[in-house]
C-alpha cells in the first residue's frame, strides 16, 4: 500500500542536519509540539525558538526509524535516535513520534522520549 505521507521521511534527516528551515517547512503555522515531558509549544516561531536552543546543545542526531505507521490523519515514527554530546560521548535511546497532519503539514507533533540521561 502507498504511504500518503512518505515526504515526511525527510524530516529526521532535516532533524539531523540540524537544518531548521526545512524542519519548520513540515510543520503547519499554528503546530503544536510536545516533547519528552516538556510543556507543549504553541505555534512554528516558537518551535523554532525550540529548536533553535536544542540543536546547538548536542553536537550531533542521527535517527534510525525502524517502524512507520499512518491511519487516517495520523502517523507514527519509531525507532532509536543517537545523540553525541558536546564532550563526544553518545547516548541512544528510543524514540517515537506522533503526528496529526493537516493535509500534508504536521499540526500537531508528539515526541515520545527519555532525554533524562543526555545532560
Amino acid at each position: 500500500m502507498e504511504r500518503k505521507y512518505k515526504h515526511l521521511d525527510k524530516l529526521s534527516e532535516a532533524l539531523d542536519n540540524k537544518q531548521l528551515n526545512k524542519v519548520l517547512e513540515f510543520l503547519t503555522d499554528d503546530c503544536i509540539l510536545k516533547a519528552g515531558n516538556g510543556e507543549p509549544v504553541m505555534g512554528k516561531d516558537n518551535i523554532a525558538n525550540t529548536f533553535e536552543s536544542f540543536f546547538p546543545a548536542v553536537k550531533s542526531i542521527a535517527h534510525d526509524v525502524k517502524d512507520i505507521f499512518e491511519s487516517g490523519n495520523s502517523l507514527v515514527h519509531r525507532g532509536t535516535v543517537t545523540y553525541t554530546r558536546l564532550d563526544g560521548s553518545q547516548l541512544t535511546v528510543p524514540f517515537c513520534d506522533v503526528f496529526k497532519m493537516e493535509g500534508t503539514l504536521i499540526s500537531e507533533y508528539y515526541i515520545y522520549i527519555d532525554w533524562s540521561e543526555l545532560f
